[in-house]
């Protein structure tokens, strides 16, 4: 998971799957990727977790 950091504190940005080389940032369980991907965080465009995880990434 891609953390940016805003006024509030470290926000989640985006997630990438466990493989990609883009994906730097705190490593998290499939679960919570789901969570995060249902709740509208940016999947990464290389690595398409949401795919992987068979999320469609809509709330």
């Amino acid at each position: 998971m891609e953390i940016h950091r805003t006024g509030r504190g470290p926000q989640p940005f985006r997630v990438h799957a466990g493989h990609c080389s883009d994906g730097q940032g705190k490593e998290i369980t499939r679960d919570k990727a789901r969570r995060l991907l249902t709740a509208g965080i940016e999947a990464c465009p290389f690595c398409s977790p949401d795919t992987e995880l068979r999320v469609d990434g809509t709330a």
